[in-house]
């Protein structure tokens, strides 16, 4: 009795010992094969920070999908084609700067300020890229769930398209070009300013555009006004802080007096408010007017926020600039 005893006792350990033994194995290969399975996702993806966190997104990405105006023009310039992008139709010019850069991108356009969803899923992207603008504040939790999605800052840098166009870089591992991009606006900047020392004439310059039949006018932190004044030659009444706009009544037109004038309808029909502006009797006593150097052009250039629209206003500058009336 005794002898069973024992063997029962030696043959319930040694149960024990190989349970334990089998468990330890399956565990230790559950470890390995997950730990496989997880650099097997991080060799095919890379993290990325963004507003919202961090997003692992594909190492080369073919299928990018942009649903910003900026970020479209952003991907553009960095030599990347999109999908697709979504644009508003708010503004009736076409874009002169994306003639035969934007070739075959499916424009998802919308005037009601809204994406299409079931759009979206169906161009079956591998990226997705916005702006945090509030009009996109709610799209993340969706786009996400359709593919690794990126928030760019926007609100957070107040709208710097400079800054844009080297967080796009970084996201689409381009940082070189992104830096190159900004050193050849600023070449191009400094060669103005060149020119304008050459021909030894010291000039200030007012940028104002109509919407909603009111005249505005673009200050120092705007994307024009800013341009402008890395050149030096942005009328010194609008080089402040505050507001990017300053809407102003008719009374106040002497207030934009300067030696060149641009200005810009925000769509069609307000081409008409610019005819009754120009036969306003303080508008013939305009400094710009009286030297005929005022000169329309196109809103969604000179309001572009992006590095595209950027070369467009200096190529009008270049142009103007040296107009001889």
């Amino acid at each position: 009795m005794k002898i069973i005893s024992r063997r029962f006792i030696v043959l319930f350990l040694l149960g024990i010992l190989i349970f334990t033994a089998i468990w330890a194995g399956s565990k230790s290969f559950t470890y390995e094969a997950t730990n496989s399975i997880s650099q097997q996702q991080s060799a095919k993806c890379r993290v990325v920070q963004h507003v919202k966190g961090e997003t692992c997104i594909p190492l080369k990405p073919q299928r990018i999908v942009t649903l910003d105006f900026n970020s479209f023009a952003a991907v553009l310039a960095l030599n990347t084609k999109p999908i697709a992008t979504w644009i508003t139709t708010e503004i009736e010019d076409d874009f002169r700067y994306f003639q035969g850069k934007a070739d075959g991108v499916e424009i998802l356009r919308s005037s009601i300020g809204q994406i299409n969803l079931e759009k979206l899923v169906l161009l079956h992207p591998d990226l997705i890229i916005v702006i945090s603008h509030p009009g996109f504040a709610g799209i993340y939790k969706y786009a996400s769930q359709i593919a690794p999605t990126v928030v760019l800052p926007w609100i957070e840098t107040r709208g710097n398209w400079k800054q844009h166009i080297q967080d796009t870089a970084k996201i689409l591992n381009k940082t070189e070009t992104g830096i190159q991009l900004i050193n050849h606006y600023h070449q191009r900047v400094n060669q103005l300013k060149q020119r304008i020392s050459n021909n030894h004439r010291k000039i200030h310059v007012s940028f104002a555009f109509v919407a909603s039949g009111r005249l505005v006018i673009t200050r120092e932190k705007s994307f024009a006004g800013g341009i402008l004044d890395d050149i030096g030659i942005l009328n010194p009444i609008f080089a402040e802080s505050g507001d990017n706009d300053l809407p102003i009544s008719e009374e106040l037109l002497p207030k934009i007096d300067s030696d060149i004038l641009f200005i810009a309808p925000l769509q069609k029909d307000d081409y008409s408010i610019i005819k009754q502006l120009q036969q306003k009797p303080l508008w013939s006593k305009l400094k710009a007017v009286q030297q005929n150097q005022v000169y329309i052009v196109d809103f969604s250039v000179w309001r572009g926020l992006n590095i595209l629209a950027a070369h467009e206003m200096l190529n009008d500058l270049d142009k103007y600039l040296f107009t001889i009336p």
